[in-house]
């Protein structure tokens, strides 16, 4: 069959002047596509991690924060506590301080049957809490997290209302005895608004969200799409606890909040229908430990957006150069064929991927024509091939930007590295990742079983957050890491690939060190606001430069600002205390528990006991002097009293002509009191010859002992008892006696009290 040559050129020339765009369109075009895609599911992924721990720190902030009320000293007396006592205004100012320094809804205090003794709401007082999973935990010893729950009382909602059924939280810790035993719980009632505050800090793009999720399903933060979920009906006052985030098609979970709740961290690149109805791009983590779930979405058409319209520019500039390019090529057949063939060639060179080919035919015909559109082809082909490789180059170098290492290997103990940016390898001691990638990931650990138990532990749980071991550069050189790393499977669970986050804390290691010196310090300054707390300057004549409220009240001030800047010396009796202090402080660097008579601001005299220790800087000079003092006038007053008290008390007892006892409750206890007429009748000169002797000793038959000691264990008294005694020289007697056992609040044994008498004679 006869094809003209014109035709033929038309022909191969539409052919291979097309056939780069199809080319572009086929193979570059999806590669480029899917690394869009990659990386906006890549950053969807550490949005959602960046959330997910900034939830953790959120809730372990507060569960500090209940663990140091527990802490406080103070809060023992909680548990016996009542209106009347002299020590429950100061608890209850305590705990409002805190509930107002950290923004709680409520603080209070149970004892361990689960009596609320003391809380910041009155009307609370008595309540019974021992049924809420929030005091079992605690009473079992454990700081426990409730899960976000509908408040069982009026709480001032986001409109300043009161409102029942609010969404709240419960974080609870036990409440320890000096001995530490468990004696009651600590129940903080946290303000969900601020974990709200937190989500929504991160705008992700227009239609993009972060939010938290509970194992039924609900959302327990607020969308920030919360006006327009009230306009569709689908929440009436809020979202939190209120709206179910099922798929409105077929009634079920969203596909990410269904894979969450179940415990499963992943993310989906095909998209979903959202709650709204919405497909969503979404990628989600689950915090096991919280029961919450934390998710990112992005509309899908927003996220690929840019992948669309590149496949919309692509395509319109393949229809538009189509048709002029075949155009040209008509009249290009009805002229000579070798600057078809130079076309020819250099379309060829094109199509193999050599875009800087240009054709020069100048002339003023259609082949010059076609010969000016093909180059000007080649070059928006290279421009735009530039503008792919500019694109990849931008996301690399965000990558290659961060401080910290980031990686991704094969999974698995024997696993090798498959990617790593430029701050990775140079933390490694590599020169470029090129070098590192493909080789195993254990040799950079110091100890390779660091990398088993790092692939067990991601196993099990799929992530590990904050895991540090020693691990080695190229060059062997030892430093510590800090990484937090993600266990990514398939649809199928099986697992294709580790990511994580890497950073040398080499240096953060030995900061530590010095912050837990610190920390040390200022935590003996701040362990019970209920004494005053100061620092001044380390001068005699040195003034206030910081000072608590609990010590501006002991000095007769109203607030902390009428306090600093005033003389220290000024509120001594005698001045001189003052330079006794300094001198002291200067040599010794700490004088404990001293005490001086000093002044309050209206002159009132009272006696103080302080702790003060000198802080000196890098120098060795002096800083400032830290201290905590407080009021012991009342102490000092019934100290006084309670010896006076003593000395009557004891005058009487020696006073009487029977013996008065005080002894340990076992069969070989010993005497720990004894009045004289005791110790006379038992043949010594004083009680202290007596206290310290076995009380067996003093029977002829040590069986009566045994027998006395099981009567009171059975009884807990035995009145008139007759046995044969001996004296200290060995002379016996008939003692007639009357004991009793006395246990304490646990029912523990504490002593034995008795009266006895010689009854020879009779």
């Amino acid at each position: 069959m006869y094809i003209s040559i014109k035709n033929r050129l038309i022909l191969f020339l539409i052919l291979f002047t097309l056939l780069p765009f199809v080319l572009l369109r086929i193979i570059a075009y999806p590669r480029i596509q899917s690394d869009v895609q990659e990386v906006l599911i890549r950053n969807l992924d550490g949005i959602g991690h960046k959330q997910a721990q900034l939830v953790t720190n959120w809730i372990n902030e507060r569960m500090k924060n209940a663990r140091i009320i527990a802490n406080n000293p103070l809060m023992i007396r909680c548990v016996k506590i009542t209106k009347e006592d002299k020590e429950y205004p100061d608890i209850v100012q305590y705990i409002e301080t805190v509930r107002n320094e950290c923004g709680y809804k409520g603080v209070y205090i149970s004892n361990d049957k689960g009596s609320v003794t003391v809380s910041t709401r009155a009307e609370e007082i008595g309540n019974d809490i021992s049924k809420t999973d929030y005091f079992r935990e605690g009473i079992q010893g454990n700081t426990f997290v409730s899960g976000i729950m509908p408040s069982e009382i009026p709480l001032t909602n986001e409109f300043g209302q009161k409102e029942l059924g609010m969404p709240t939280m419960f974080v609870s810790t036990p409440l320890k005895d000096t001995d530490g035993g468990i004696i009651g719980v600590v129940s903080v009632r946290v303000d969900v608004n601020n974990l709200n505050e937190l989500m929504l800090s991160l705008n992700l793009g227009k239609t993009g969200e972060t939010y938290l999720v509970n194992k039924d399903g609900y959302m327990v933060t607020e969308s920030r799409f919360a006006a327009h979920l009230k306009e569709m009906g689908l929440v009436k006052k809020r979202c939190a606890l209120e709206l179910k985030l099922i798929d409105r098609e077929t009634g079920e979970l969203t596909k990410g909040v269904q894979i969450c709740v179940s415990g499963i961290n992943g993310f989906d690149a095909k998209g979903y229908k959202d709650y709204s109805g919405v497909t969503v791009l979404g990628a989600w983590r689950w915090l096991p430990e919280y029961n919450l779930g934390v998710l990112s979405e992005i509309d899908r058409d927003e996220g690929y957006g840019a992948a669309y319209n590149l496949n919309s520019i692509v395509s319109f500039v393949l229809l538009i150069l189509a048709f002029p390019f075949a155009l040209a090529a008509y009249f290009i057949g009805r002229k000579t064929s070798i600057p078809i063939i130079r076309l020819t060639e250099a379309t060829e060179k094109m199509a193999s991927g050599d875009l800087t080919q240009r054709v020069d035919i100048r002339r003023e015909d259609e082949i010059g024509m076609l010969a000016n559109s093909f180059n000007a082809m080649a070059k928006s082909l290279d421009e735009k091939t530039k503008e792919i490789a500019a694109s990849e180059k931008r996301y690399r170098e965000l990558f290659n930007s961060l401080k910290e290492g980031v990686y991704q290997s094969e999974p698995g103990v024997e696993g090798v590295f498959t990617f790593i940016n430029n701050a990775g390898a140079e933390i490694l001691g590599y020169s470029s990742p090129e070098e590192i990638i493909g080789t195993r990931v254990k040799n950079i650990y110091g100890d390779p079983e660091d990398r088993r138990r790092l692939c067990e532990k991601l196993e099990k749980d799929g992530i590990w957050r904050e895991f540090v071991s020693l691990c080695k550069r190229k060059n062997g050189e030892s430093f510590y890491a800090e990484r937090t790393s993600n266990l990514l499977r398939d649809e199928r669970g099986n697992p294709i690939a580790i990511h994580g986050v890497f950073r040398d804390i080499s240096v953060r290691k030995k900061a530590e060190m010095e912050v837990v010196e610190s920390e040390k310090r200022y935590r003996v300054l701040f362990d019970s606001l209920k004494e005053g707390v100061y620092q001044s300057e380390p001068t005699e004549d040195g003034v206030f430069t910081w000072i608590n409220q609990a010590g501006v009240e002991i000095l007769g001030y109203k607030s902390p600002k009428e306090v600093i800047g005033t003389k220290v010396k000024d509120m001594y009796v005698n001045p001189d205390d003052r330079r006794k202090i300094v001198e002291k402080l200067t040599l010794e660097g700490v004088w404990r528990n001293f005490t001086t008579l000093c002044k309050r601001k209206n002159g009132e005299r009272f006696y103080m006991e302080r702790t003060s220790n000198l802080v000196s800087d890098d120098k060795g000079k002096p800083a400032r002097i830290d201290g905590i003092f407080r009021d012991i006038t009342e102490r000092k007053r019934l100290e006084a009293e309670l010896q006076e008290s003593e000395r009557h008390y004891r005058e009487l007892l020696n006073s009487l002509r029977e013996g008065i006892y005080q002894c340990e409750p076992t069969e070989d206890g010993v005497f720990t009191w004894i009045n004289q007429a005791g110790a006379e009748i038992l043949g010594y000169n004083s009680p202290e010859e007596v206290i310290g002797t076995r009380v067996k000793d003093v029977y002829v038959n040590p069986n009566d002992r045994k027998e006395l000691i099981v009567k009171l264990e059975k009884e807990g008294v035995w009145r008139e008892f007759t046995s044969y005694c001996k004296r200290k020289n060995g002379e016996r007697f008939i003692s007639e006696r009357t004991s009793t056992f006395e246990w304490d609040e646990s029912g523990n044994p504490i002593r034995i009290t008795g009266v006895f008498r010689d009854i020879t004679e009779r």
